[in-house]
């Protein structure tokens, strides 16, 4: 099996669990969105927003380097479990800052108990996505698949009968905390019994791991924040409706960014990391096929976010409570199709080691974008904040093409995306000339229409087509695997 055959294999297992993911979170999230009301849903996704921050401060660049180590096989159980340590360790020293920044900020007891309730499931996500990180880094993705499908259920369901029972944002918090707790469990048994994993903690190769990733953990910490201080922004500057409603489209715009963190973050960044250490022919190779796939990917979606907000708003929210919500998240949408194509520029660099280099650019970014917040949220609310974020992500992918190597990539992605754009707007036509129809009819015809000029334009090649019909049975092939380990890891935990 070569490496595009074992990759779609591993995407086919991972895609699965995701579409069982994405239609938990989906629904609970429109569950806290209708049970909570505009304002205390604001409120949830600021916590929500703390606790993202935080897991992003203990992670530190750790998992992408634990994977990165396994992968090019410079990393063991060892480095598995001065990660866990380090981890651990980073969470003590952030969490007293984090609850400092809440007192100084003023917020309301609840607010703050669910920050720290979340900043507590946290601490349990971040030792179990390093046991991911290690398995992923093996290409690895039945059991980790298993876990994230644990942890997004049980969060769900729980929280949905808590929404019910007595909305309330601490008990939210409260799901979220069962959640992360059942996803560690499923991961240290599976990875127990079915692999014989046994992480070692030392504290001296701890330290020396969080040395080597300063550049890579100061880049991620950095990014984080100047792609989510919006929030927090907002929240200071507008009134609490005005959180909510950009809330509802922001949580909307994570839920679109599905694509790239199942192909992308997930199943290719060990793949590039083991291929960028041989010759550069299987790397370009797979880059090229991966670009052309997320290109036209997140091109549809951003067509679907952009002509249908209003219909989607209304939707899935109640329509007088959110109507303003539409306006960001058509505004949000440029944003998915440049996170698309960032997606896999930004693991390609980190797997060359340009740690470096990716840190010097976040820093600009975390400095321009927050100052171009304090101007347009003013200006325009939260639509200037939807804005903003779209702009920001134009700018980290104009800087990752100019650092891309010459040799990786060449002007074939750039007609991927121009023939891309002609079917897009293609698409848009061919919905204007029919508009009023229910949103199911307008939502089948935009894609019909934007397949259909895809196909005639020939973005993907004749061969590739043919290539993905004999990929075809995977995923059906991979449905059966995951449910019997799900069964085995079930039947596991009751003995």
């Amino acid at each position: 099996m070569n490496v595009l055959h074992r990759t779609a294999r591993n995407v086919s297992i991972v895609a699965v669990s995701q579409l069982i993911m994405w239609l938990a979170t989906l629904g609970f999230t429109v569950a806290q969105a209708s049970l909570l009301g505009p304002a205390r849903f604001g409120q949830l996704s600021l916590a929500l927003s703390y606790a993202l921050f935080l897991s992003v401060v203990i992670d530190f660049g750790l998992g992408i380097q634990l994977s990165r180590m396994v992968a090019q096989r410079t990393g063991g159980p060892d480095a598995l479990g001065a990660t866990i340590l380090a981890r651990v360790v980073l969470w003590l020293v952030a969490l007293p800052c984090l609850w400092l920044v809440t007192v100084l900020l003023g917020y309301e007891r609840e607010l703050q108990l669910s920050i720290l309730v979340l900043a507590l499931s946290v601490l349990f996500v971040g030792i179990a996505t390093s046991i991911e990180a290690y398995l992923r880094g093996q290409e690895e993705f039945t059991l980790p698949s298993v876990a994230a499908i644990a942890y997004r259920v049980a969060a769900a369901a729980v929280g949905v009968t808590v929404l019910l029972l007595r909305p309330d944002i601490v008990g939210v918090a409260g799901a979220f905390l069962l959640g992360s707790i059942t996803y560690l469990v499923v991961l240290v048994i599976g990875s127990r019994s079915r692999l014989g994993l046994e992480p070692r903690l030392e504290a001296r190769l701890a330290v020396r791991l969080m040395r080597s990733a300063v550049p890579l953990g100061l880049w991620w910490v950095i990014g984080t924040f100047a792609f989510s201080v919006d929030m927090v922004i907002v929240e200071r500057l507008l009134p609490d409706e005005n959180v909510g409603w950009y809330a509802a489209a922001y949580r909307l715009f994570v839920v679109a960014t599905i694509v790239p963190t199942l192909v992308v973050g997930t199943v290719l960044s060990p793949v590039l990391s083991r291929l960028s250490l041989g010759p550069r022919d299987e790397l370009r190779t797979l880059l090229d096929k991966a670009l052309t796939a997320l290109i036209v990917s997140g091109v549809a979606i951003g067509l679907v976010l952009g002509l249908f907000a209003d219909r989607i708003v209304a939707t899935l929210y109640p329509a007088d409570a959110y109507a303003p919500a539409a306006n960001a998240l058509r505004l949000l949408a440029p944003r998915v199709v440049f996170l698309y194509v960032n997606s896999v520029l930004m693991y390609t660099l980190v797997a060359l080691h340009q740690d470096r280099r990716l840190l010097r650019t976040v820093i600009t970014l975390a400095i321009l974008n927050p100052l171009a917040n304090l101007v347009a949220i003013p200006l325009l609310a939260q639509n200037g904040a939807a804005l903003v974020s779209s702009l920001t992500e134009l700018g980290w992918l104009v800087w990752q093409v100019r650092a891309m190597p010459n040799d990786l990539l060449g002007s074939a992605s750039l007609r991927v995306a121009a023939k891309a754009g002609v079917a897009a707007v293609s698409a848009a036509v061919a919905c204007a000339a029919v508009w009023g129809q229910p949103l199911v009819v307008m939502l089948l015809l935009a894609l019909a229409a934007y397949v259909g000029v895809a196909l005639l334009l020939r973005i993907v090649e004749p061969s590739d087509l043919r290539a993905l019909r004999g990929l075809i049975s995977l995923p059906r092939a991979a449905a059966p695997d995951l449910a019997r380990s799900v069964a085995a890891t079930a039947q596991e935990k009751v003995a």
